[in-house]
């Protein structure tokens, strides 16, 4: 009969083969979820641990705390994942820490926690008053200010808000900066970057953190700044004892009022609230220089409003006379920078001018009419004339006015008479004097062609990078803006919204509308010509305009290098 021998190798395969199986059978815990909280009984500024675990695999899921909003505040929470064989048993959770910090005092409850389909178990938790003499002992550590320059402004104009935080040593705060305030109703700039310093308050050295803003509100009446709230964790001594306490310190609500346009304000002026408001004049080449008929000169005007944005600035119209002037205009800049306290705003037009008349010419001034916020007076900023010095023939215009209408003259040959002369002929004379002045016209429009090809203003020549209107901006221009101002501003919009040249943008908005089409050949005709721009065709190109941004977005930005036209043809 035949024997089993038990090997050595049998018996280290027999071993191999259990431990695979041990590792291929592992029995799973029941999916459960449990809560647990590192104290019951705390002090109204002491922060609890609530531990909640999800034992199983459900980590696309997280815990709501919605319920947790009434009676705490949620400060932060950590995830942390485990998984460990225990007994041949495979187990795996994950543990979510909830910091809160009780709102009230008195027995409060932890709600039940959910993830899924299941949810924890409520807890009780009870929250004790502070002393009277604990809670002045804090209140000395920790601040949080908020101040502003004037609890009155008018409309549109600037008002400082500094947000402030001192705190004594052993103070830790939450988070590295202040968040930028978002106000219904205004415009809100941070002034440069936070800045720390130490300071002396109630005779003690202090460490503080502020962060300034400039307020812009929209319209008049009633301007509401919300109260704010951070948190830190304060380390106070109690006797020989040290403790830590979270505390969550929080401002007052303001209420600010925004007064109307002053009656004394011309009602014929665009509104502009600043400081201070300067404007320079700059042309390339200078009007010191002698220039010829068909050159280019760059007229670079840039208007600084201190206590402003640049788009508070309304178009400047220097307009200088078509008779004598080609007039190509550039795109207009617009930017904002911090200087010491306040805000400045820049406003960059540009213009280049091609002469088509020899002769002392000029370009003519205008003022810029703002209200002075310091003195509550009118004020306004002169921008000069300028003459320019121009040599050369005039520039013969390529479509002149067709000649009066002659007798006709009849060259039919007469029976029994002599051939009369063609009376309208030309005579050599005339020829010769016509082939040279299109020689003159072909060269002067080379030479103005080669000057023309001039870069635009740089960054360095600005001060700052160019930047387009805003929509909202063109509309606001579109109401009472000169009309070289506002082509000015529309082009500058339509080129930065198509992303392409000047003169595609143009003809793309023109083909968009009928009414697109009316109102800029209103407006070229008010630019270029002896045409007026009236009231209607200030309407018609705001809702032209509305209409074509609409157009536009319905195209994918990624498909704006080159725009179809918006109606086939």
């Amino acid at each position: 009969m035949a024997r089993f021998v038990y090997t050595p190798l049998q018996s280290k395969s027999w071993i191999v083969l259990l431990m695979l199986a041990t590792l291929l059978l592992p029995v799973f815990a029941q999916a459960e979820l449990r809560a647990a909280l590192s104290a019951q009984i705390i002090d109204e500024l002491d922060s609890v641990q609530l531990v909640v675990r999800d034992i199983g695999t459900r980590q696309s899921e997280t815990p709501d705390l919605s319920g947790l909003e009434g009676d705490f505040h949620v400060l932060g929470v950590n995830t942390s994942s485990q998984y460990r064989f225990v007994n041949g048993q495979a187990q795996s959770w994950v543990d979510y820490q909830i910091t809160l910090q009780p709102k009230r005092t008195g027995e409060l409850i932890i709600p039940r926690i959910g993830i899924g389909q299941q949810s924890t178990d409520a807890i009780p938790i009870t929250v004790r008053a502070l002393s009277a003499a604990m809670r002045r002992k804090i209140d000395a550590l920790v601040f949080y200010e908020m101040e502003l320059s004037s609890d009155s402004v008018y409309v549109q104009s600037q008002l400082l808000l500094t947000r402030r935080l001192v705190y004594a040593d052993g103070v830790q705060l939450y988070g590295g900066q202040l968040d930028t305030p978002v106000l219904d109703g205004a415009q809100v700039f941070e002034l440069g970057e936070g800045q720390s310093s130490v300071i002396q308050r109630n005779g003690q050295t202090m460490g503080s953190y502020e962060q300034r803003y400039a307020i812009f509100p929209e319209q008049s009446g009633t301007l509401i700044l919300p109260s704010d709230s951070v948190t830190a964790s304060v380390r106070v001594v109690d006797g020989i004892s040290t403790a830590r306490k979270t505390v969550r310190i929080s401002t007052q609500e303001q209420r600010i009022t925004v007064r109307p346009i002053p009656a004394e304000f011309p009602a014929d002026r665009p509104w502009l609230p600043a400081i201070a408001v300067t404007a320079t004049v700059d042309f390339e080449p200078s009007p010191a220089q002698t220039v010829n008929v068909g050159d280019t000169i760059r007229r670079t005007l840039t208007v600084t409003v201190i206590g402003n944005t640049g788009t508070s600035v309304p178009p400047t119209a220097l307009a200088p006379n078509e008779r004598e002037f080609k007039i190509y205009l550039q795109p207009t800049g617009i930017e904002n920078e911090t200087f010491g306290e306040n805000l400045v705003g820049y406003r960059v037009e540009a213009v280049d001018l091609v002469p088509i008349t020899p002769g002392a010419l000029g370009v003519p001034g205008t003022q810029i009419t703002w209200w002075n916020t310091d003195t509550e007076t009118v004020m306004t900023t002169d921008i000069a004339r300028r003459a320019l010095s121009v040599l050369g023939p005039s520039i013969v215009d390529p479509t002149p006015e067709p000649p009066p209408v002659a007798a006709r003259v009849d060259n039919t040959p007469q029976l029994g008479g002599t051939v009369q002369s063609n009376a309208n002929g030309l005579s050599a004379w005339t020829l010769l004097s016509g082939l040279a002045i299109f020689a003159l016209t072909v060269f002067i429009w080379q030479k103005s062609k080669r000057r023309s090809t001039k870069t635009s203003p740089t960054p360095s020549m600005l001060k700052q990078p160019l930047s387009a209107p805003s929509q909202k901006q063109v509309i606001r221009s579109a109401k009472s803006a000169a009309p070289l101002a506002l082509r000015s501003e529309l082009a500058a919009y339509l080129t930065h919204a198509t992303q392409g040249d000047q003169v595609s943008a143009i003809a793309e908005f023109c083909t968009s509308s009928d009414i697109a089409k009316l109102s800029m050949d209103a407006l070229d005709a008010a630019c270029y010509g002896a045409g007026g721009f009236r009231d209607s065709d200030r309407e018609q190109i705001s809702t032209a305009l509305k209409h074509f941004a609409q157009q536009l977005n319905r195209i994918p930005k990624g498909n704006r290098t080159e725009l179809p036209h918006l109606y086939p043809r």
